[in-house]
Order: structure tokens, then sequence, then C-alpha cells
């Protein structure tokens, strides 16, 4: 299970030592750490945001569930941003499908709810996965 986001925003510059943590031109640190408080007033428990190459990775914990969501800039795109949500599951879940994908939805609501909401958030689509 997959949810991919686009959208502009001016709202989440680089910070400061960011461009050494991931690949050169990509970032997405204050998107994540926007994302994780407001998912955390939510009732969503997130980790700490995680460096990848591509941009910044955020355990999620949902329901007794766990997902991950990614953070990054579109290449090219000055106030491009990317969010992707996925399940997170070992063979339990995947036995329970049902029931991650209930869990799903309802996170991934969760998270378009906090992105609609932002004032800054502009053109937000959802994309193929």
């Amino acid at each position: 299970m997959e949810r991919v986001w686009a959208f502009s925003s001016s709202a989440f510059p680089l910070e400061p030592g960011e461009a050494e943590a991931v690949n050169p031109g990509l970032g997405g640190r204050a998107l994540c750490g926007y994302l994780a408080g407001a998912l955390a007033a939510r009732g969503v428990a997130p980790g700490a945001p995680a460096a990848e190459d591509w941009g910044w990775r955020l355990e999620l914990a949902f329901e007794g569930r766990r997902f991950w969501m990614g953070c990054g800039v579109v290449t090219g795109e000055p106030e491009g941003f990317v969010v992707f949500l996925k399940t997170r599951r070992g063979l339990r879940g995947l036995l329970a499908g049902a029931v991650w994908r209930a869990s799903f939805e309802r996170l991934a609501a969760l998270v378009e709810q906090v992105l609609r909401e932002h004032p800054d958030i502009r053109d937000l689509g959802e994309e193929p996965a």
C-alpha cells in the first residue's frame, strides 16, 4: 500500500547542514518535522526524521501498526515537494491485510488533512503510486 502527494510551498526551505545529509539539491527536513508534529497532535506516534539520499524518512506508529513516510523535494522545481506513505509490516501484517488497509486509509486521510490545512501548501494533488 502506498499513497503519494505532490504540492508547491515556500514554507519548507533547506535547513542549515541539510545539504550534507542528503544528495545535493534535495531536502525536506522542515516538511518532515512539520508533519511529525502535526500528526503527533492527531494521535500518530512519529519517530525522529532520518536522512536518506532522496530526502527524509519518518517512521510512524498508528493504531498499533507501523508505517513510514518519505518527504522530499521535486528535482528542478524550486518549491515542489513530494510526500509518500507506505506500510511497514512483517509476516503477521501480511496475513491481516484488510486490517492493515483500514488503518492505512485512516492514516492517509490524516496526512492529507494535515497537508490541506497548511496555509502555504498549494496545488496539492495525489500522484499515482
